[in-house]
């Protein structure tokens, strides 16, 4: 395992990281010194990061492919009358491109009894603001504003609402280290989690009202979509003993990469080979929807971390989320138990896919 523990040594780092972002093979392990940082600060681990937290929240000016994309989400664990239930809340733009180019998700799972409800709406684009360098983000049936250190997001649907709080309470994220990494067949993209956010507010579903407590986890994602990707597998880990992993397992038409981000709560950093996921999955479910296949029970290893995580889709499998084109994706509440560093754990997490897993 090689340490990074001097500021001297972070711009050999880099030089690594960004290897990794043009999509050369993830070296086993590459950790980062110590920050300094408060808790709701960016991590200042030595490793000079490519996104800003403070900015970088806000809206970015396009780039000129047309696949190119804006996208902020989150996911949630939270209790209320004791029950427990997943939200995801999401919007994405495509500002290139000419139909379904803004767009916002929200979805429910109540964990304890099994109901699940989700919401897509298209957005016309002079009824969407995000401004540049600012979160204030505004269309019919959400809003969503704050920065780093606290965010309000409010969503109505036709069968429910959300009004919550999100604050987080640990380092933030850069995937990578640097915040840059190849999604499939060396485009690079940019990204950051918020992956420790207490959150509090009012859930109504079906006219029932909940005020709920939990966690969060936030992505913000920005760059060109590859478009030769044919399918990805993202997961949100949060261990027992403070660490975050932020699993990408991406197959493109050229390249194939599985590869996990390790944020410890001392700011410190591990980026690591994962062995594919496809060698490790079952239970397929088939969407009567769309017709596209997914797995529903994950092995996950990680050799590095001395690490073998079991996965599982919780709740019904139906959790996708369809696409304007006809297709869609997985947004699905999870569980996983195993050993993560020698130790056993257990958890819950997210699991997004996209793409057909027939084979």
């Amino acid at each position: 395992m090689s340490t990074i523990k001097t500021r001297r040594r972070a711009v050999a780092l880099a030089a690594a990281a960004a290897t990794v972002a043009i999509g050369v093979p993830i070296s086993p392990s590459v950790q980062a010194a110590p920050s300094a940082a408060s808790a709701v600060s960016p991590t200042t681990s030595g490793i000079p990061a490519l996104v800003h937290p403070e900015t970088d929240l806000g809206r970015h000016a396009p780039g000129p492919q047309p696949t190119w994309f804006d996208s902020i989400y989150f996911t949630s664990s939270v209790r209320a009358n004791g029950q427990e239930f997943g939200l995801q809340v999401h919007t994405r733009i495509l500002p290139n491109r000419g139909e379904a180019a803004y767009r916002w998700t929200f979805s429910v799972i109540n964990k304890t009894t099994g109901w699940y409800k989700d919401h897509a709406a298209m957005v016309e684009p002079g009824d969407y603001r995000w401004s540049q360098g600012k979160l204030d983000i505004t269309a019919p049936g959400l809003s969503w504003s704050g920065d780093a250190v606290r965010q309000s997001v409010q969503v109505e649907t036709p069968w429910g609402s959300l009004d919550v709080q999100l604050s987080p309470t640990g380092p933030v994220m850069n995937y990578a280290s640097t915040g840059v990494f190849a999604l499939a067949d060396g485009v690079p993209n940019y990204e950051f989690a918020l992956p420790a956010m207490r959150t509090s507010g009012t859930l109504v579903v079906d006219g029932e009202k909940h005020q709920v407590k939990g966690s969060s986890w936030l992505d913000r994602q920005w760059g060109e979509m590859p478009t030769s990707l044919v399918r990805w597998t993202w997961m949100n880990l949060s261990m027992p003993n403070g660490d975050k992993v932020a699993i990408w397992d991406t197959i493109g038409t050229g390249t194939k990469h599985s590869w996990a981000t390790v944020l410890h709560p001392d700011g410190t950093y591990d980026v690591v080979d994962v062995e594919p996921l496809a060698s490790g999955v079952s239970r397929r479910w088939t969407s009567p929807a769309t017709g596209q296949t997914y797995p529903t029970r994950w092995r996950i290893r990680i050799p590095a971390l001395r690490s073998e995580l079991d996965v599982q889709v919780t709740g019904h499998p139906d959790q996708e989320i369809e696409t304007p084109d006809g297709s869609g994706y997985l947004e699905a509440t999870a569980a996983f138990t195993g050993r993560y560093d020698g130790k056993n754990v257990r958890g819950e997490n997210y699991v997004e896919m996209t793409g057909e897993w027939k084979s």
